[in-house]
């Protein structure tokens, strides 16, 4: 799991895109309620529902579900493939760890939620 989620870093890949913690808690939801079959209209119908559902509770919390708006960059800055150096600094300047917390309370809040 930790090698197949490696790419989420940086708003995938460093791109600063979709939020690395929130693709972690849909990929959670996709082993949950994903459909596998093509044709299953319903089943993937219901899948969307419930990532859509968890999509607009993580922006509502936390504002954006675009990582360059968590980390409050200005649009269009450079993207780089090179990794900064994990240092206290860093960390000290990244939500990542509150967003990771974030989506898995609310992955635990929609199981709860939707118990049966």
């Amino acid at each position: 799991a930790l090698r197949m989620s490696a790419s989420f870093g940086g708003g995938i890949g460093r791109m600063r895109e979709t939020c690395g913690a929130a693709c972690g808690m849909f990929l959670v939801a996709g082993l949950e309620t994903g459909a596998t079959e093509a044709a299953d209209r319903a089943g993937k119908a219901a899948n969307y529902a419930v990532v859509q559902e968890l999509a607009a509770e993580f922006k509502k919390r936390n504002g954006s579900l675009i990582c360059g708006e968590l980390l409050g960059l200005k649009p269009k800055e450079p993207v780089s493939t090179i990794p900064e150096e994990r240092t206290a600094q860093y960390y000290s300047k990244r939500p990542c760890t509150k967003m990771v917390e974030e989506a898995a309370r609310i992955w635990a809040e929609y199981l709860e939620k939707h118990s049966k």
